[in-house]
């Protein structure tokens, strides 16, 4: 008990600290405190917060999720409001060959969103005029790149 009240070093550490399984924190978003890991198979999405140089986590607010795919690489994306932080994009390309530099969000109200790619992982803000309600079916296309501009894999509705 004393060590959530006093933080942690590092976000792995805090993350860690909620579960019995290895975790590895794969990206975060240090600007809306978003934390990005992987629980075995399991990728998971939640808030963290820092404050006098220590890290602190609970599970309250977390997201997890299994994908995979009947054809191509497992890439999916989704989309929650994170008290705190606000409206968050996020997602992932799941592969052992090929690494993501990053990926381009289409909307259907012709908005484009370009997020660096960390571990094959994003995280980005919701866009001002895109429906958080009926974000899914505002989304037209998502693709993955490597470094060399070459589509590694495509998401659509």
């Amino acid at each position: 008990m004393g060590c959530t009240m006093w933080g942690y070093e590092t976000l792995e550490e805090a993350v860690q600290s909620q579960w019995d399984s290895h975790i590895k924190v794969v990206n975060q978003d240090e600007e809306k405190k978003i934390v990005y890991y992987l629980d075995q198979n399991q990728h998971v999405v939640g808030v963290y917060e820092y404050k006098n140089e220590k890290y602190f986590y609970n599970n309250e607010q977390s997201k997890g999720m299994r994908f995979s795919s009947e054809k191509g690489l497992p890439f999916y994306i989704a989309y929650d409001h994170f008290e705190g932080s606000g409206d968050i994009v996020y997602g992932a390309i799941s592969s052992d060959n090929h690494v993501v530099d990053n990926f381009v969000i289409q909307y259907k109200n012709g908005e484009t969103q370009k997020i660096n790619a960390k571990n094959n992982t994003f995280i980005t803000v919701l866009p001002e005029h895109v429906n958080k309600e009926r974000f899914m079916s505002e989304v037209k296309e998502v693709y993955g790149y490597d470094k060399q501009g070459n589509v590694i894999e495509t998401w659509y509705d």
